[in-house]
Order: structure tokens, then C-alpha cells, then sequence
């Protein structure tokens, strides 16, 4: 129950349309009509999907006192995956094409004889896997804010999404969105009515690219041109030059303070693609001779470990900028009440919510400088900053 226990890990999807308003038993009954192992049809690649209680890998069941949790539902996507591994395909198969050799006067092998080894090696993997044998499963923690419209998933993987996406919709009728550093930014250009200024944006030249000075892009964001997904990597370097120039405490819209440090650890990557990719582990990755030549040769942060305090509460993270994705995230641990141990459970998923709310108030500080007309005097400040000790 990574939600609700130990560190937390996940990226958000907005629910379009918004998400149910009624925490109810109809809804769960939803679940309970998609829970794995409803659906008993084959699957050509021998996956099966479907929703599970969220306790443990095998908790089929749903009920208020469990699932729902203020006004949020907490439960689980079950993924099953019944394959064979490719080597011992492969070796079924040898066996059963050697002993059609065997039977044949001359000892040749011709195409009928592999055909029907590739026939038998396929029967004996589905018999043994409706015997149970090559039967993998894991479980994704699922998050409903209803509140926010938000779903919140621990997983990364765009696989895995793909077929969340499918069995949300067929569960609710719902269809999820993910919350980038992209889609945040069109969010906030649309709130201060700069639309057109995003939509126009190009990246921003920290360092001119040696071979095209006529050419800045991102090519990991290059193949979709409405996306601003980049603007992540330029928070985080902003967010660098802010913290190591200016103060390490920033004033956000709602008028709260948050302290900022960059910890433990920091990936950067050329935006160009013309060199490597490069982990910094530290205490304080920023200050490293290394880390600074990384910048100012050109290359861009895509993860980096945070540290950060607001309201009383601090939070260890790894984010991932242009997904807003957060892993290893550590929060303070809520005060136990042995006489209301409810308390703790709802105090952990406030403290899930405020955890990303925290993120997205200090992207839209940042957002709030790109978008303005006067971006270029920060990107100037930021560029002399780079260029010190070259």
C-alpha cells in the first residue's frame, strides 16, 4: 500500500469530465464488476488486467471502511502475465524438432517437421500455464481524488498506462489525461492569459548548440511540437540558479513559503542528443565542479532529488521533470493514535495531496516567470550565471 505506507511513488492523470462524486457502494461495485479475474477471455499476449482492494496482491474484495478514505478512493490495477520464458520456448521446441528427426529414415528436417515442433512446443506452454506455471503478477497503488479530479498511479511506465487508460474507461466511462510539465503550463498560460505566448514558445537557449545556432529543441520532446514538456528541465534549471543565486526560500502564489534543496542526487542529459547522459550522487549534486560543467557544456537536469519544506512538513523526493513525476518520496510520518488508527490513514493521504500540491505551486512560480514578457531578462541572468568560471 504504497499510498498509504513507506515511500511514495506515482504520476497523475486528470479525469476527464471529472471523476465520481459519490463514493458509494455502486461505485465500488464498479471494481468489484472489473476486478481481476472477471474477465475470462484469452488474451493473445497473455496479459490479463483488472482492479484489486489495494491491501495486497490478492485482496479481491471492496467496501467503504477500506476503500474510501475522505474523499478519495484508494484501491489497486492488477496486472497478470502468464509467458513462458523465451529460452525455454525455444528449447521445447529443439526437443520436439529432434525427435520428428529421429522418425524420419534420412534424418533431414524440412518445413512440415518444424512447423509441427512449433505446434507441439506451443501446446505443451499453454498446458503448462493453465496448470499455473509462468504466472506473474503485480499491483499498481491506485489513488481517486475526487476532490481534484486526479488520479494518482504508482507507476512510471507508458506500458503500464496504456492499460490503465483502457480499463478506466471501460470501469467509469471515464478518460484519463496525464498531468505533465505540458499540460501544467497550458493550465496556468490559460489562468493569466498568455495562451498565444505558450503556444508560440520555443526552448530557451541556456547554451548555443555547437553545430546549428539556428536550431534549439529538446529531442526528447522533438517529436511532438504542441508539446511544452521541456519547460520541466527549465524549471529545474531555474529552479538551480534561483536557489544557489537568490535564496534558497521562495514565496508562492496561495502566500505560503517553501524551502528548496537539490539532494542526493541530479541526471542531465544534451538536448541535442551529441552527448551522454550523466548521474551526480551527492549530498549536493548542484555544487559539484562536475555538475556545473554539465550545464554549461549544455545539457539539461531530467531528474533530481528535492528537499522540500512548507507548512511544516518536509518531503524527500526524486522528480522527474517533464512528467511531474514523483519517486522515492519520504513523508513525515503521522502521529500514531491506537485508539483511532483512521486518523493516520487519512493524515497520509493529506499528506499525498499537499506533497503535490507543493510541486505544482513552485512549477507555477516558475511558469508564471516564463510566461512573461520580460522572460529574457531571466534567461540573461541565468545565462551569465552559466558562463561563470568557463
Amino acid at each position: 500500500m504504497p499510498f498509504l505506507a513507506g515511500s511514495v511513488g506515482f504520476c497523475r492523470f486528470q479525469i476527464v469530465g471529472g471523476s465520481p462524486k459519490r463514493l458509494d457502494d455502486a461505485l465500488l461495485d464498479k471494481l468489484r464488476a472489473h476486478v481481476i479475474g472477471a474477465d475470462k477471455a484469452a488474451r493473445g499476449d497473455g496479459v490479463e488486467v483488472g482492479w484489486v482492494g489495494g491491501r495486497h496482491i490478492l485482496d479481491r474484495d471492496f467496501d467503504d471502511e477500506k476503500n474510501v478514505i475522505l474523499d478519495c478512493l484508494h484501491f489497486g490495477m492488477r496486472i497478470d502475465v502468464a509467458r513462458a520464458p523465451a529460452d525455454l520456448v525455444r528449447a521445447y521446441f529443439e526437443q520436439e524438432l529432434a525427435a520428428l528427426r529421429k522418425e524420419d529414415p534420412n534424418g533431414r528436417v524440412n518445413a512440415r517437421m518444424r512447423r509441427e515442433a512449433r505446434d507441439s512446443a506451443k501446446k505443451r506452454v499453454d498446458r503448462e500455464i493453465k496448470e499455473g506455471r509462468y504466472h506473474r503478477m503485480k499491483q499498481i497503488p491506485v489513488l481517486m481524488d475526487s476532490r481534484t479530479d486526479t488520479l494518482y498511479v504508482g507507476a512510471t511506465q507508458n506500458a503500464i498506462h496504456e492499460r490503465l487508460y483502457n480499463l478506466f474507461k471501460e470501469t467509469f466511462g471515464k478518460r484519463l489525461e496525464p498531468l505533465t510539465a505540458g499540460t501544467a503550463a497550458y493550465v496556468t498560460a490559460e489562468r493569466l492569459g498568455r495562451l498565444r505566448a505558450l503556444e508560440s514558445m520555443q526552448p530557451s537557449v541556456f547554451v548555443k548548440r555547437p553545430d546549428r545556432d539556428d536550431l534549439n529543441e529538446v529531442y526528447w520532446t522533438a517529436h511532438d511540437s504542441t508539446s511544452r514538456d521541456y519547460l520541466g528541465n527549465e524549471f529545474l534549471l531555474w529552479l538551480w540558479h534561483h536557489l544557489s543565486e537568490v535564496t534558497d526560500t521562495l514565496t508562492l502564489s496561495d502566500k505560503t513559503e517553501v524551502a528548496v534543496m537539490i539532494a542526493r542526487q541530479m541526471t542531465l542529459e544534451c538536448p541535442w542528443a551529441q552527448s551522454g547522459k550523466e548521474t551526480i550522487t551527492a549530498d549536493s549534486p548542484p555544487n559539484l565542479p562536475e555538475a556545473r560543467r554539465a550545464v554549461q557544456s549544455g545539457k539539461l537536469p531530467r531528474r533530481a532529488g528535492l528537499t522540500i519544506s512548507r507548512q511544516g512538513s518536509q518531503y524527500d523526493l526524486t522528480l522527474a521533470p517533464e512528467t511531474l513525476a514523483v519517486s522515492g518520496g519520504a513523508l513525515p510520518k503521522p502521529d500514531r493514535d491506537e485508539e483511532n488508527p483512521r486518523a493516520a490513514v487519512e493524515e497520509r493521504v493529506e499528506q499525498v495531496r499537499h506533497l503535490a500540491e507543493t510541486v505544482d505551486l513552485l512549477f507555477a512560480l516558475f511558469l508564471e516567470k516564463r510566461l512573461a514578457s520580460d522572460w529574457s531578462a531571466e534567461l540573461h541572468r541565468i545565462v551569465s550565471w552559466l558562463r561563470k568560471g568557463e
